[in-house]
């Protein structure tokens, strides 16, 4: 046995899902992949459309890596990055699997379009998903930047076909595919939403997860869209997206849940995006008022405006969005820890006689991923929330 195949069998195995627990969802592919983990908004977007589910996620994303296992074999060869890769994938015994390549791949141009296909093939029989429902996604467009920073359109008619080849292997899978090489098309197209969605043409900055988010999280629930129209004088209401009750005992009160929360609010220097719930409120007479939800003002206007609709500048569930994105993030860093914990090869390799007394420490980020689990399934709960307007003397 190789050295490495010796470091690969001390790493620390993943905690075994007690049967009451569902099988994890799990992410595979490069950078694109890997980087998502870190501001999380596919994921919150994913979650908050799956209200109170307990839903786990698995990132297993490794810059570089290829459907070879190239970046994942340290210190072996590639055939070793393949097995570790295999592995890492059977380990968790996943009930969804979304895989991403092709980025890396198609710098090989057209001869390395078939060993690419065969290779995603081949992955995909060794990892033995039988069990699992398997989704594609394909590499994102690349960003014409501003110089020094080159034209992407030779490089885009260089991934088109590696994106293609993709489509196929879903078709032939019957599997779902998300086409992010068109997504992200109609985005930079966007006037609404003009480029900018990557750090250096090609990896995506926090706007780029933001503004793909929905498009993903698609795959796994509809989005539920939300309306709230009041009317003051009689309680009544039209809705979409909640249910609401009117409190006779309090002029001007209602009590609000929504089926699901808002998404998150963008991140600072994202275009706009129509992220904003709107409220109107019919049957006001000329004056000023205000908008609390839960005893906290969310905001004001005349009546007029309030009867063609007032965009919420903040809210309860907002901060909700933003603590469960909170909690999502610092999971995703406790399971880094876990399965890819820093001088490794210190701990389980060649030079764990300097640092092997720790390596069984490792093990213990299992429950605090679980603990986290819980909290942002309890996050992702909608909760009932009273809605007042009153005048602004």
């Amino acid at each position: 046995m190789s050295s490495f195949l010796i470091f690969l069998a001390l790493l620390p195995p993943f905690q075994p899902a007690p049967a009451t627990e569902v099988p994890p969802t799990i992410l595979v592919g490069g950078a694109l992949i890997e980087h998502e983990q870190v501001d999380g908004y596919w994921e919150t977007e994913i979650t908050r459309r799956l209200p109170g589910q307990p839903l786990r996620f698995r990132n297993l994303g490794w810059s570089g890596d290829t459907v070879f296992g190239h970046s994942r074999a340290v210190f072996g060869s590639t055939n070793d990055g393949y097995r570790k890769l295999v592995e890492q994938i059977q380990k968790l015994n996943p009930g969804k699997t979304l895989f991403a390549y092709g980025m890396n791949e198609s710098f090989d141009g057209p001869l390395g379009l078939e060993p690419f296909s065969k290779g995603y093939e081949k992955l995909l029989q060794d990892a033995r998903l039988s069990g699992s429902s398997v989704l594609f996604l394909t590499p994102n467009r690349q960003e014409t930047l501003p110089p020094p920073l080159p034209d992407a359109s030779a490089r885009n008619l260089q991934l088109a076909p590696y994106c293609q080849a993709i489509r196929q292997i879903a078709a032939k899978n019957n599997s779902h595919l998300i086409d992010l090489f068109e997504i992200t098309a109609g985005l930079t197209s966007s006037a609404s939403a003009p480029a900018r969605l990557t750090s250096n043409g090609i990896h995506f900055s926090n706007a780029g997860y933001y503004l793909t988010s929905a498009a993903i999280a698609e795959s796994f629930n509809k989005e539920t869209p939300w309306k709230l129209t009041l009317d003051y004088p009689t309680g009544k209401s039209q809705s979409q997206g909640n249910t609401v009750a009117w409190n006779k005992a309090s002029p001007g009160a209602w009590k609000v849940t929504d089926t699901m929360l808002p998404r998150s609010r963008p991140p600072v220097g994202c275009p706009a995006t129509p992220w904003q719930r709107s409220v109107q409120i019919a049957g006001l007479l000329p004056g000023t008022f205000s908008l609390s939800i839960d005893g906290v003002e969310v905001a004001r206007g005349i009546h007029s405006a309030w009867a063609k609709g007032i965009p919420l500048a903040k809210s309860p569930d907002y901060d909700q969005v933003d603590l469960l994105r909170k909690s999502i993030r610092e999971k995703n860093q406790q399971f880094f820890h876990r399965w890819r914990p820093q001088n490794e090869t210190y701990l389980f390799g060649f030079r764990k006689h300097e640092q092997g007394q720790n390596a069984k420490e490792i093990p213990q980020f299992d429950p605090l991923v679980a603990s986290l689990e819980k909290e942002i399934q309890k996050l992702s709960k909608t909760v009932d929330r009273v809605y007042k307007i009153s005048e602004v003397r």
